[in-house]
């Protein structure tokens, strides 16, 4: 896992997110939605939000879908 830099934020809307990753905001919400999306999203308050350091850690990894994703970390914390 790589070291956050100090003013990038811990958590991202799926605006920001999909800006970063090169997509537009439908896409990375179907990809949640059918589970192509890796790191589950975080409720807070009425807002969806993502882990920024989860999603770079994802995308090193090569993208796996969410049930290999989910493994993968699950392996990791053993």
């Amino acid at each position: 896992m790589k070291k956050r830099q100090e003013n990038t934020p811990l958590l991202r809307d799926f605006s920001s997110t999909a800006r970063s990753l090169g997509i537009g905001k439908s896409l990375l919400y179907q990809m949640d939605s059918d589970g192509r999306l890796g790191p589950k999203k975080i409720r807070f308050g009425r807002r969806s939000l993502l882990d920024t350091e989860e999603i770079a850690d994802w995308v090193r990894a090569g993208t796996p879908c969410r049930d290999v994703w989910q493994k993968m970390k699950k392996e990791r914390r053993q």
